[in-house]
């Protein structure tokens, strides 16, 4: 058994580990161009098996693993020569600003084929027609574009004179015939204050950020292609005058990456700073700084990885959420011109300054993962402000998954701790009923049933609780109350009525009238709460106490609770408390308690003060031994908690323990992907905790054992 555990807590580190791993990056291969043109941007197909390079006046691919060549027909278009060129990250779309004032947008495509059973990646370009943007005399000098999901096209640029300039391009559907292509061309300087010296088009919802020598950043919304796009607002995002010199938009469109001249990096998202007011940009993360400029920015297509290249040639990788920076290094001492980040992020392609395409291999496929993000609070997109959060998935892979582990060790707790509330006193006393005071035709009843209570399966427990205890006590929550209000004193009042009762009238009754006694005042405790409850609700909560709690506490009542789990799986832990503790408190020597009764003690005395503190180190490890089976406990809590993973100590609202997360996630996580792993680290943490406690029994226990055997 002990080799079973240790090969368990081994294949748990086994899985857990490599979430800790640092990236491989290794530099592949490294291409010298043609030194005729200047390249100013570079791309990769989704496979990172075909680079391209868009230059001055042509566009040439580069099969990297052969160093292949494949220069493809020039297009008319790009006979003007190419000033300034952008490639989507993705890879697919490009938007190139000629010399003599025109932009071309395009396509990039890589079809794939198979000859003689050989995979091959073939190219494909399709240039839109060219659109007249600035005067020839004024060459553009920057430009930025954007692929909107309903088919706009949107391309800035801005000029030597720092003009800002904005074209759209929409197809606009007709109800008879073919779409109509619109094209709208906006200038936006004059709402510059500052010159232009960086630009970023995209994001949820679409806008153009502009970033200004000044250090502002200034948004306008691009909603209406038809209209020109309306000013949002100017703000500062960088020290009084250093220039804003790199913008992107990360995958999902909303956190914008910033870099600046002083080397800082930043990511800044919208927040709603209050109800009646728009959301506003803010900075929410710090990244690792460059000591130079950064000069460009290249986000991956499937996390919030970023890498960022500053004007000394260092490359530095990035991610966004968990402000780790993995992977430092100069690629070229003459600097690095473009970077695009591999569609699938397993690598990325350098163009430097000395017509050099470098492709470096990245494996690093858990960079969302720290221990920060694992427990510590973050702040994730769309919340107002660092939390601990759990949702490891959404509906589409722009998702930014949320591994804290905090709310799963606080459901853990809430749930164990409502339970053994419950549980504890019922099983410790019932215990020291049987053992001390319980005639021995009772005893051999009652433990066997107990027992037999132990034997229930936690997926019947469960099922009980969530489909039939939690719909019974949504109306009845009152009643429940008023019932621990009116249970116990009729116990006490039938107690003391029965010792008023003369000693022969006592004798002369059955064994087990004492028992009878107390189960009707029980009964009669009962049904007065439930008669009373709903006058009580009626009086005092208005006549519906979850309205009452939603509006005067601001709490909320969920149907499944952590009222039903304490009831059901308090059910579950109290057979095994009970069982222990009765066998603790019966090994107790007869001569202690011989002892006290000479001594003119009463049974109760005897009960509480000699055998009960005797029997102190087995009711102890009861108690922890029921604490572990509650922590560990799946099937009850959900099938009961409505698996929530809140944060919050209210009794009518559930939670999510790691148990049942486990259980809930493991089955649809990718094989060795980030949520997989992270759910091996959640049951290594349980093992620990449950072998943590199981350890501190067991000390407390022996201690306990040498000091009380000496009485």
């Amino acid at each position: 058994m002990i080799v079973a555990v240790l090969g368990i807590l081994v294949f748990l580190l086994r899985e857990t580990f490599p979430l800790f791993l640092p990236p491989r990056p290794a530099q592949t291969a490294r291409w010298q161009l043609s030194q005729d043109e200047r390249p100013l941007a570079a791309g990769l197909d989704p496979s990172r098996q075909i680079g391209f390079v868009v230059g001055s006046r042509n566009l040439e691919f580069v099969h990297l693993d052969t160093g292949r060549r494949l220069q493809l027909a020039q297009a008319p278009s790009l006979a003007a020569g190419t000033a300034a060129a952008w490639v989507s990250p993705s890879g697919e779309r490009l938007a190139l600003a000629l010399s003599d004032g025109t932009v071309v947008t395009g396509r990039i495509a890589f079809d794939v084929a198979y000859a003689e059973d050989q995979r091959q990646v073939v190219p494909r370009v399709e240039f839109d027609p060219p659109t007249r943007v600035a005067p020839a005399d004024d060459a553009i000098q920057l430009v930025c574009g954007d692929a909107g999901r309903d088919g706009r096209m949107a391309a800035a640029v801005v000029t030597r004179s720092g003009r800002l300039l904005v074209v759209v391009r929409a197809q606009q559907r007709a109800l008879v015939g073919p779409a109509r292509l619109t094209e709208q061309l906006w200038d936006l300087t004059g709402d510059l204050k500052h010159p232009c010296s960086a630009v970023a088009v995209g994001g949820v919802p679409p806008a153009i950020v502009a970033g200004t020598t000044a250090g502002e950043m200034v948004e306008w919304r691009l909603a209406d292609p038809m209209t020109r796009p309306p000013l949002v607002r100017a703000f500062a995002a960088a020290s009084p005058g250093t220039p804003i010199t790199a913008l992107a938009f990360l995958l999902g469109g909303t956190s914008l990456a910033v870099g600046d001249a002083q080397g800082s990096v930043s990511t800044w998202f919208k927040v709603r700073e209050s109800n009646d007011m728009e959301p506003v940009f803010r900075r929410i993360h710090g990244l690792r700084p460059h000591s130079a400029a950064v000069v460009h920015i290249a986000p991956s297509q499937r996390d919030r990885q970023l890498i960022t290249v500053d004007a000394t040639g260092e490359v530095a990788v990035h991610h966004a959420t968990s402000e780790q920076t993995f992977w430092t290094r100069r690629l070229a001492p003459t600097g690095v011109r473009h970077l695009a980040f591999a569609p699938k992020a397993d690598g990325f392609l350098a163009l430097t300054e000395a017509n050099e395409l470098v492709e470096v291999a990245l494996h690093h496929p858990h960079p969302e993962v720290s221990a920060r993000t694992l427990f510590g609070k973050v702040w994730y997109e769309g919340h107002s402000g660092p939390a601990y959060v759990w949702q490891s998935s959404g509906a589409t892979d722009e998702f930014e998954p949320k591994f804290s582990l905090v709310p799963l060790i606080f459901g853990t707790i809430k749930g164990t701790v409502y339970a053994m509330l419950f549980a504890l006193p019922i099983a410790v006393l019932a215990a020291l009923y049987t053992a001390e005071f319980a005639g021995p035709r009772l005893r051999s009843v009652v433990k066997p049933v107990v027992e037999v209570m132990a034997s229930l399966p936690s997926v019947i427990l469960g099922f009980l609780a969530g489909l039939w205890l939690a719909p019974l006590l949504v109306d009845r929550v009152v009643s429940v109350a008023a019932m621990f209000l009116l249970v116990p004193p009729a116990i006490v009042v039938s107690a003391g009525l029965w010792r008023v009762l003369p000693r022969r009238v006592r004798g002369g009754l059955p064994p087990y009238a004492e028992l009878a006694a107390i189960a009707v005042a029980i009964s009669i405790g009962v049904t007065a709460a439930l008669s009373w409850g709903p006058w009580l609700e009626r009086a005092a909560f208005g006549g519906s106490f979850r309205t009452w709690l939603t509006s005067s506490t601001l709490l909320r009542y969920d149907q499944r609770n952590c009222l039903v789990v304490g009831f059901a799986m308090g059910f579950a832990v109290i057979p095994l408390i009970f069982t222990i503790c009765d066998d603790s408190l019966s090994s107790v020597p007869e001569s202690l308690r011989a002892a006290s009764l000479a001594l003119g003690a009463t049974r109760w005395q005897t009960a509480v003060r000699v055998v009960l503190p005797a029997a102190a180190p087995g009711v102890f490890s009861a108690a922890m031994i029921g604490f572990g089976r509650a922590v560990g406990e799946t099937m009850i809590v959900l099938m009961a908690t409505g698996n929530t993973p809140v944060m919050e100590w209210n009794i009518f609202t559930g939670m999510r323990t790691i148990a049942a997360n486990i259980a809930v996630e493991l089955p649809e996580a990718p094989h060795e992907g980030s949520l997989y792993r992270v759910l091996f680290l959640s049951g290594l943490l349980l093992f620990a905790v449950t072998f943590a406690i199981n350890t501190l029994a067991e000390t407390v226990r022996q201690r306990l054992r040498a000091r009380l055997g000496r009485l």
